[in-house]
């Protein structure tokens, strides 16, 4: 709606600015007063909900200043390119925006967002440029009526009948030479289009296409309007893209209780001078929640699109103390939307002193679970800006932020604003960017038109001075700058907002990790202050991907690590061993905020007993037992791998063989004589009588802390290995001392642990079966037998 072509270069300053002093002479309290008592707000006419009011007593900047606060950094400004002037809406995908104009568009890469370059641009006069892209095509809005579809169409009358408007269609494949493929008259134009996906088809996409400049003298745009047109598009043939419905929003049962098109008649005495409403100027599409807000001159409207090609109207709000509805958004869970007021069309100074701050301003809707609209508050920016300076409302979005609304809008010159409207009651200002205006002496329209936050950066249209790039800074907006939104992005087709990156990885069912990247050293001590670095090579992720190491647990993964892949899409991270683990064979996994659960990456590394470290001669076997749990070692993350093993450690060591990631069940009868139901092992070693593992001596007893035999353990390892099978006599002496036919030498069982390569003899030959068992023989033993199991 602006019209505009003076154009001047400002001088940029840093300031120090708090925002503690702007709300401080916005009334608030000093003293013992709570946070919610010092900010009482003042209660709008006719609607009676609080506005922040504006500071008078602050200090704009002035020709040539600008004022930016701590959580904003001023990175860039591409002036515009020559031919282009008058700057609308931005799309982005990949590293590319695109920023229509009134008079064609410009395409810029922003791999680095802090030096963007110009692309490409296309002189194709039709006001106002806005933009949406699908595929390899982006989608232009003319609201101004040609001659003709083709860019050098020349203007003419809305009388005429040759007068065309409607959406044009570029193919940017190849971003640095777009070409025209396609278009769609529609009857009143195009002044703002919403791109809504298909349900179903990814091929197929529905502009949601608003007009209102009727006449009743044009050719086609009779007055009323009264309709939003849908025009179906399939991304692979774009020159059959066609109106496929017009929904009539003003067209239902006259029995219902929704006001009809606000007309001059129904304004407030003492309200603003509220448009009629003719059509919709403005639609933002929530395809996830099927919801569509749509800002229609005088009117604010919520729809259902479940149904694509035929929304419902579920209901309309009016507001006394607005001028024009103009656009909207919604929050991340649909329970708030934000409606905007361009008061004065854009091009008038309406934040002075004589402009009620709730005037021109945002309004804050709760959303009902019958999705009906309650106003809740009014804002505007507290900022006064001077008598030169066109300031109002208008295009942002919402930044990803779990458990947060906070909202970046643009407000012509009155720069950039990022306002948390958590409390719907009080929304507030937290940060801003503003130049002092354009000219010294006079109102020359200008300014942000769209501020949009997208990975981190923040990508405005300036009216008449350009493209520019500011980055947000500061812990609290982390997940935001960490969010990486949908490619390509429309601003006016909201996504949901996911933190997927935030629980904890899930290995998908019926899946394996079959990626096990590399782990630098591949085994720490036990309580090591040491780090574990981990490798993935190029190509694992995506260049500046964000990558997280995860400790895995049930319930109680943690992040150990996160980074950034590298330029190759390689990755290196390191990790601190953390706090509890124990010895054994451990893993972590890596994961990609792109694919996330769909691309999980395993690291697997060996935490050692502080007294077997490599080279042990059974380190192997040991570093075993401690993975599979058969073996926790001792409190001081010792093995003892010399001290003999008793015979209760060897019941509960078979015990963890067999029975992995298991409990014994609770003991609750005594097992033997001298094991009470309150030994810590007395669930294993009545595990180990009833499984026909040990008999116990003939008096009753177990003598569990005693040293068991190398023949005994034989014994035991056998009966586990092969329950309820009696082992077949032999004939033939495994060792020479180990005569078969005498009682109680356990021939059978030491020839089958011979003959399964468990246990072998010494280096005479024999194999001393009444001598003592060491633990790390034992671990050998154990592992021999039940590893491949």
């Amino acid at each position: 709606m602006l019209k505009t072509s003076s154009r001047r270069t400002a001088w940029r300053r840093s300031l120090a600015v708090g925002l503690a002093a702007v709300l401080l002479s916005s009334g608030a309290v000093t003293g013992t007063a709570s946070a919610a008592d010092e900010d009482q707000r003042p209660i709008a006419a006719d609607t009676n909900v609080p506005y922040l009011p504006l500071d008078f007593q602050y200090q704009w900047p002035k020709f040539g200043e600008t004022e930016i606060t701590d959580n904003l950094k001023f990175l860039s400004n591409s002036p515009a390119p020559d031919g282009l002037t008058q700057f609308s809406n931005l799309v982005f995908w990949d590293n590319f925006v695109a920023m229509g104009s009134y008079n064609g568009l410009a395409i810029y890469d922003v791999k680095d967002p802090a030096a963007p370059v110009l692309v490409s641009h296309v002189i194709c006069p039709g006001a106002q440029g806005d933009l949406s892209k699908a595929g390899d095509l982006i989608f232009f809005s003319v609201d101004s009526p040609r001659s003709g579809s083709s860019c050098g169409a020349p203007a003419v009358a809305a009388s005429s009948t040759a007068a065309w408007e409607g959406i044009r269609i570029f193919n940017v494949a190849d971003p640095a030479s777009p070409q025209y493929v396609g278009n769609v008259q529609t009857r009143c134009g195009s002044h703002t289009h919403t791109q809504v996906p298909d349900a179903e088809d990814p091929n197929i996409v529905y502009l949601y296409n608003g007009s209102y400049d009727t006449s009743s003298t044009a050719a086609y745009c009779k007055n009323p309007h009264l309709r939003v047109e849908v025009i179906k598009v399939d991304i692979r043939s774009p020159q059959t893209a066609a109106i496929a419905n017009e929904v009539f929003l003003w067209d239902e049962d006259p029995a219902t209780d929704l006001p009809a098109p606000f007309k001059a008649a129904d304004r407030a005495d003492g309200g603003a001078s509220t448009s009629a409403t003719l059509g919709c100027h403005d639609l933002t599409a929530y395809p996830a929640k099927d919801l569509l807000a749509a800002a229609c001159e005088g009117d604010g409207l919520i729809l259902d699109i479940k149904d694509r090609l035929h929304p419902v109207v579920l209901d309309r709000v009016r507001d006394a103390n607005y001028a024009f509805w103009h656009t909207a958004q919604f929050n991340n869970d649909a329970t708030k939307v934000i409606f905007q007021d361009e008061l004065g069309g854009g091009s008038s100074a309406t934040c002075l002193p004589n402009v009620q701050n709730f005037r021109g301003a945002d309004a804050f809707y709760a959303v009902g679970a019958d999705k009906k609209l309650t106003l809740k508050s009014y804002f505007k920016i507290p900022r006064r800006q001077s008598q030169n300076e066109n300031c109002v409302t208008h295009e942002g979005n919402i930044l990803p932020i779990p458990g947060r609304d906070i909202f970046v809008q643009a407000w012509y010159q009155g720069g950039v604003s990022i306002i948390d409207f958590t409390d719907i009651e009080k929304p507030t200002e937290i940060g801003y960017f503003d130049r002092g205006p354009i000219t010294a002496t006079s109102l020359t329209a200008a300014g942000y038109w769209a501020t949009y936050f997208k990975d981190g950066y923040i990508y405005g249209s300036e009216y008449l001075r350009g493209f520019d790039t500011l980055k947000l800074v500061g812990d609290e907006f982390a997940d935001a700058i960490r969010y990486r939104y949908p490619n390509p992005y429309n601003p006016s087709t909201q996504p949901e907002y996911t933190w997927g990156w935030k629980t904890a990885p899930v290995v998908p069912s019926g899946q394996a990790v079959s990626t096990v990247l590399a782990a630098a050293p591949t085994s720490v001590p036990v309580g090591s202050a040491g780090a574990i670095t981990i490798t993935a090579p190029a190509g694992t992720y995506q260049a500046g991907e964000y990558v997280d190491v995860w400790s895995r647990g049930d319930g109680d993964a943690s992040v150990l690590a996160s980074g950034r892949a590298a330029a190759n899409g390689s990755f290196t991270g390191e990790f601190a061993l953390p706090a509890g683990y124990r010895p054994g064979v451990h893993e972590v996994i890596v994961r990609g905020d792109n694919k996330l659960d769909t691309a999980l990456s395993l690291v697997r590394f060996a935490v050692d007993f502080t007294d077997v470290a490599p080279g042990h001669q059974f380190y192997t076997e040991i570093s075993w037992a401690a993975a599979k749990k058969v073996t926790t070692g001792y409190a001081d993350g010792t093995y003892a791998p010399a001290s003999t093993i008793a015979r209760d450690a060897l019941v509960r060591f078979l015990y963890k063989a067999t029975h992995p990631g298991q409990t014994a069940p609770a003991c609750t009868t005594a097992p033997f004589t001298d094991v009470s139901v309150k030994h810590p092992f007395c669930a294993e070693i009545a595990w180990a009588k009833t499984a026909g593992i040990t008999t116990g001596y003939t008096d009753g007893r177990f003598a569990p802390a005693e040293k068991i035999s190398r023949q005994a353990t034989a014994a035991f390892i056998y009966r586990a290995a092969n329950p309820g099978i009696t082992p077949t006599p032999v004939t033939v002496a495994p060792f020479p001392d180990v005569q078969p036919g005498v009682a109680g030498n356990f021939s059978a069982e030491i020839a089958w642990a011979k003959d399964h390569g468990i246990v072998e003899g010494f280096s005479d030959g024999k194999f001393h079966r009444t001598a003592d068992v060491a633990r790390d023989a034992t671990a050998a033993f154990v592992y021999r037998a039940f590893s491949a199991r």
